[in-house]
C-alpha cells in the first residue's frame, strides 16, 4: 500500500473516532421544538425567549420545571432513553440556572428543593441496576446565572440493556422556585475502539 495512503487512512481514523466520541445523542438538546423527543413528568414546561424571566443559555427555547406539592419527596422531571450494554460509557452535561423572581431556596439536598443530572442504567426487566448523578442547582446558587455544570460519566454493568439521560427536580416538602435547564448533552463513548483496537489497526495499515 502507497505510504500516502496510509498516512491519509489513519488521518480518517482518527477524525472518525474523534467524532463518534462528541456527537450528542440527545433529539432536540435545547427544547427549540418544545418538549419533542423528550419524556416529561410533573411539573415541567417548555419556555421561550418571549417572557423576561425566561433567557436561555443560547437559542429561543428552555424547560422549566418545579415540585407538584403532593406530598414529601416528589419529583418532576425530563429523559430520553437509549439501548446500550455492559462496558459502554456515556457522559452527561446541561446549563442551569433559576430566576430570582421564583428563587429556589435552603441548602438542598435532603430538606430543602434541588435538582440533579443523572444517568441510569436499566436491565432487562426495567429494573435500575446502576446510576451516577449531581447536583445541578439549589437554593445556594447564585439566581440569574446560568451554570455550565461539570459533566459525569458512567459505565454500563454486566446486564444493562439500556441507559436513560434525566435532569431530575425534587421537592422533598413544600418549598417554591423553579429550575430552568438547557443544552443537555448526552455522549457515547463505547461505539469508540479502544486503544489496543485502534492501534491494531493502524499497525495493518503500514503492515500492507
Amino acid at each position: 500500500m502507497n505510504l500516502w495512503y496510509r498516512v491519509a487512512s489513519v488521518a480518517v481514523l482518527v477524525v472518525a473516532i474523534a467524532t463518534a466520541a462528541s456527537a450528542n445523542m440527545l433529539a432536540n438538546p435545547g427544547f427549540e421544538s418544545g418538549l419533542a423527543g423528550w419524556i416529561a413528568f410533573g411539573n415541567v414546561y417548555p419556555q421561550t425567549a418571549l417572557a423576561p424571566q425566561f433567557v436561555p443559555y443560547d437559542g429561543n427555547g428552555l424547560v422549566s420545571m418545579f415540585g407538584n406539592w403532593s406530598g414529601p419527596w416528589n419529583v418532576s422531571g425530563i429523559f430520553q432513553e437509549f439501548p446500550t450494554m455492559a462496558g459502554e460509557s456515556w457522559t452527561m452535561s446541561c446549563k442551569s440556572r433559576f430566576w430570582i423572581g421564583d428563587p429556589m431556596v435552603g441548602p438542598g439536598a435532603p430538606y430543602n428543593n434541588w435538582v440533579v443530572q443523572k444517568i441510569a442504567f436499566f436491565d432487562a426487566s426495567n429494573t435500575e441496576i446502576a446510576a451516577v448523578e449531581s447536583t445541578i442547582l439549589d437554593g445556594t446558587f447564585a439566581s440569574d446565572l446560568w451554570y455550565d455544570n461539570a459533566p459525569i460519566t458512567g459505565m454500563a454493568p454486566a446486564g444493562t440493556v439500556k441507559v436513560q439521560a434525566l435532569v431530575l427536580f425534587i421537592q422533598p416538602a413544600q418549598d417554591g422556585g423553579a429550575a430552568h435547564i438547557d443544552n443537555v448533552e448526552l455522549i457515547k463513548h463505547g461505539a469508540v475502539p479502544t486503544e489496543s483496537t485502534t492501534w491494531g489497526i493502524i499497525k495493518s495499515l503500514y503492515e500492507e
